[in-house]
């Protein structure tokens, strides 16, 4: 069984899930990237590119902690909050 965290999702993320905070049985970083995706297919794109890796631009924060590069692979606990920041669109 997973950590409880808390996860917030920002800009495109947000949009596509239709919400800007879950809570989610996570044991890794990984974990919560596969759950929003299972959660809400669309968001592969957003969150992955064309082979299967996480894209560079997207921000992690634990626990109010910038993680960049994220390690997917780190151990979550009880009550982690984890910020996911998309880049914002331009044009």
């Amino acid at each position: 069984m997973g950590s409880k965290v808390m996860v917030r999702v920002f800009h495109e993320l947000r949009n596509q899930l239709g919400v800007s905070e879950i809570t989610l049985e996570a044991n890794t970083l990984n974990d919560v990237v596969q759950a929003l995706i299972d959660k809400q297919g669309e968001v592969k794109d957003l969150l992955l590119d064309s082979h299967g890796k996480l894209r560079g631009s997207i921000i992690f924060y634990l626990n109010n902690a910038v993680t960049n590069p994220p390690d997917l692979s780190r151990k979550l606990n009880d009550g982690d909050l984890i910020l996911l920041v998309p880049p914002a669109a331009g044009g």
